[in-house]
């Protein structure tokens, strides 16, 4: 996380999931309302800003084309845009719409951030509270482990996608580790069903009981190490502080009250409703279109589309969630933007083999940027894709 001075201030990006090696030779994928006016914004819909648009097709377009399809919503001083360029469904040729929904991936820890703030600012819990606390005996060190170093990774537990599923190598090296030999029996029978089927459905529990027998990376608040399992274990303590399912507070806290209408909590399986095909694109130019996550859970699962989420954004940065300078005390960030473009902003990247969500943010709220894309290239996904990166700074600084 930003304040922990293992990345650069204000700028949030969390790794990618990759495909996954899970045994020898076998590869598998793994209130207030707040309105948004879909069609017509105020700067004028898509013929007013021509520069924005080619920022999008630029994407979509050429041998180096980073996704079959990209959308995006931006607001600023010059007023609301939205746009969309490129295909949502590479079979059927559906053109890529402004409301395009997906999977946000890692941007979705923005989301259960907020909830887990307003729970604190609720006197519910507190992120000084250990892991123990709320899931006793969940983690072997679950007493040296606070809810904040759980959402700033720092925790020092292991990441799932750059650790214990990143090759068959890594995952035999996890499961060698577990001394637990039903949890062993259990992951070697959902290795065995994901080969036949990569829209298996897997409990986050069983990831986070795989990464509880690894040996921490590092002493808890120590320094910085992305974490899935730390925001998997998150979503299980916000649903019991919070006393429902994390689906039911991201709708009753955030969805309802903001008029949110196309978003949901789906972290696994097929989308519910309307919403793109997703694509990893090879060094060759060959698409392959994404499966299904499985083990998702709070650290991922977000589906909305990019007005939707400018919308939770603003409302999130600006306050009307009431927890906006909590926000701020927890990525230290302090005053407004430095000079130029895009300063001090908030970045928050999500990505997978299958797409991008990029979302800018001022510290008021008031000058936003979500950038969605249906694919990624497998040659930059592990280290940013740079056409991407350039294309968001150019729409948030654009408006």
């Amino acid at each position: 996380m930003a304040s922990t001075g293992a990345e650069p201030l204000h700028h949030v990006r969390w790794p990618h999931r990759r495909l996954l090696w899970l045994v020898a030779g076998l590869v598998v994928a793994a209130g207030i309302v707040v309105g948004v006016d879909r069609l017509f914004f105020s700067g004028g819909g898509e013929a007013s800003r021509p520069d924005l648009q080619r920022t999008l097709d630029a994407l979509v377009s050429g041998a180096q084309r980073s996704a079959p399809g990209a959308s995006a919503y931006v607001v600023g001083q010059n007023g609301s845009w939205a746009g969309a360029a490129g295909v949502a469904n590479v079979k059927t040729a559906e053109a890529m719409t402004v409301d395009a929904r997906l999977r946000i991936e890692s941007n979705s820890k923005i989301w259960l951030l907020a909830v887990m703030l307003q729970l604190a600012k609720e006197g519910k819990l507190s992120l000084d509270d250990s892991v123990a606390r709320w899931l006793p005996g969940l983690l072997p060190d679950g007493n040296q482990i606070t809810l904040g170093q759980l959402m700033s990774d720092r925790s020092g537990l292991v990441d799932d996608f750059d650790g214990m599923f990143s090759s068959a190598s890594a995952f035999q090296r996890a499961l060698a580790n577990v001394k637990d030999a039903k949890l062993r029996a259990r992951w070697i029978a959902l290795a065995t069903r994901l080969q036949k089927n990569p829209a298996t459905r897997i409990d986050p529990i069983w990831v986070i009981r795989l990464a509880a027998w690894q040996p921490l990376l590092f002493v808890p608040g120590s320094r910085y190490h992305h974490s899935n399992p730390g925001w998997k274990i998150s979503g299980l303590i916000a649903a019991k502080a919070g006393g429902k399912p994390l689906a039911a507070l991201y709708r009753e806290r955030i969805s309802e009250p903001l008029g949110l209408i196309h978003t949901a909590y789906q972290p696994q399986g097929p989308i519910n409703g309307p919403h793109v095909r997703s694509y990893s694109i090879a060094a060759n130019g060959n698409l392959t279109e994404h499966a299904y996550p499985f083990g998702m859970g709070a650290d991922g699962g977000i589906v909305t589309d990019a007005a939707d989420e400018a919308t939770f954004i603003r409302a999130l940065v600006g306050g009307r969630l009431g927890v906006r300078q909590q926000l701020l005390d927890f990525y230290g960030a302090r005053g407004s933007n430095g000079p130029g473009c895009p300063g001090d902003a908030f970045l928050w990247v999500g990505a997978n083999d299958g797409g991008w969500s990029y979302v800018y943010s001022d510290h008021s709220g008031k000058h936003v940027a979500v950038l969605l894309l249906n694919g990624a290239r497998l040659t930059t996904v592990a280290t940013d894709d740079p056409n991407v990166a350039a294309a968001a700074r150019q729409l948030y600084c654009g408006t």
